[in-house]
């Protein structure tokens, strides 16, 4: 992510994952040229590439509740703007009420999604550990 918030050290948290990968990317190509030269797995890098797997599953599963909380606040925007809508649509009378409430329609089915999205379970694959 490249974006700047102000009051949020977003880019800094970029650079660092960005810092994290590129070390990994590193390490992967040492130990790839490791396995060409015929160099045996040792316990320290099975138990290293354990490690890795584990690291890579967290930052897999916090990765996956950041967007589901931004699903949820998405969702509850769009019930926010379907109660304007409907509050709209009662103060319109006989003028444009009817947009307004299909407005509020499409808002509630918007938010019924990302609410549907937030509650979906990471998908992990085997266990690791």
């Amino acid at each position: 992510m490249t974006t700047v918030r102000q009051g949020n050290n977003t880019q800094d948290s970029a650079s660092i994952r960005g810092e994290a990968a590129r070390a990994r990317a590193d390490e992967l190509r040492q130990r790839r040229t490791e396995l060409a030269e015929g160099r045996p797995s040792t316990a320290k890098t099975a138990e290293t590439a354990r490690l890795r797997a584990q690291q890579s599953l967290e930052r897999a599963v916090s990765a996956h509740h950041a967007v589901a909380a931004a699903h949820t606040a998405a969702g509850q925007a769009h019930r926010r703007a379907a109660a304007i809508h409907e509050q709209a649509a009662i103060d319109a009378g006989d003028g444009s009420g009817e947009a307004h409430q299909d407005a509020a329609e499409k808002h509630r089915a918007a938010a019924a999604m990302h609410e549907a999205a937030a509650l979906q379970e990471p998908h992990t694959g085997a266990a690791v550990g």
